[in-house]
């Protein structure tokens, strides 16, 4: 066979298999919406037949006719907004910081040796347990919650930047060294783009650390916010108002994770194959 078959050949096998691919992605996405909506049609159904009380569980269609009403609401809108600048503001806090402590602890033994016990024990110790600490010192205005997504999404942030540093391939170190690379040069060329997969993993982490805390703070003490919104709703037994909250922080989450997920792809290449 001649070179330039052979490269044809190789082609439309690699073609084949795109095409495969894509049909299996196809079918799955049909099988995930399938779900999606057969769900939502057992929903309503309970809630016709009352298989579930009403009052704490409202019907799919009672949701998307109060989504329709809180549209129109301006206190909604404003909700919304002040929760996107806490979650905006704790979230670039916790990235700008977090990523090069993590990655100079990951890389510097004795810095590492220096954060280690108080990251360990901030990590394992539940955020929402210092709220009342935070609100305390930062009142219980947008500050308070910008402190407690920061604290949330810092520390996944921190740890996956630590965790990446110890993947690089030793041996690809080891050669740069003996051809007289320069640590900075090392830490550039070969640290740094090994660890971009990974940090971008412990930003997704992140996320939804910090839409959780997003929700707690403002449910907690607060006068504007998703959260107290939910909180409001709920006191009120306005249920369907309830799942319109929910369904804001949960299409919020799918689409800064699809987005993260985008970049995280186009990253993935620079992963250290094994």
């Amino acid at each position: 066979m001649s070179k330039e078959n052979a490269v044809s050949v190789g082609n439309y096998k690699s073609k084949k298999v795109v095409k495969k691919n894509k049909k299996k992605d196809t079918k799955y996405i049909i099988i995930s919406v399938f779900s999606v909506i057969a769900f939502l049609i057992l929903w309503e159904l309970a809630s016709i037949y009352s298989w579930v009380n009403p009052l704490f569980i409202s019907a799919p269609t009672e949701i998307i006719l109060a989504t329709k009403s809180l549209l129109f609401d301006v206190n909604f809108w404003s909700n919304i907004k002040v929760s996107a600048i806490e979650f905006a503001w704790g979230f670039a806090f916790a990235t700008i910081i977090g990523i090069p402590m993590g990655v100079f602890a990951g890389w510097n033994k004795t810095f590492n040796a220096i954060i280690s016990p108080f990251v360990s024990a901030l990590y394992v110790t539940p955020k929402v347990a210092l709220l009342p600490v935070i609100v305390i010192a930062f009142g219980i205005g947008i500050m308070s919650k910008i402190v407690i997504v920061f604290l949330m999404a810092f520390f996944p942030i921190v740890m996956s930047a630590q965790k990446a540093m110890s993947t690089l391939d030793k041996d690809l170190i080891k050669a740069a060294e003996s051809f007289t690379a320069s640590q900075m040069q090392i830490f550039t060329t070969i640290a740094l783009p090994s660890t971009v997969p990974f940090l971008l993993n412990g930003i997704k982490l992140g996320l939804g650390q910090g839409l959780i805390a997003i929700v707690v703070g403002e449910m907690f003490a607060s006068t504007a916010g998703i959260g107290y919104q939910l909180t409001n709703a709920g006191q009120n037994l306005h249920t369907d108002e309830m799942f319109v909250g929910v369904l804001v922080i949960a299409i919020t989450g799918v689409i800064l994770n699809g987005i993260i997920s985008l970049i995280e792809k186009r990253f993935s290449v620079w992963k250290p194959e094994e």
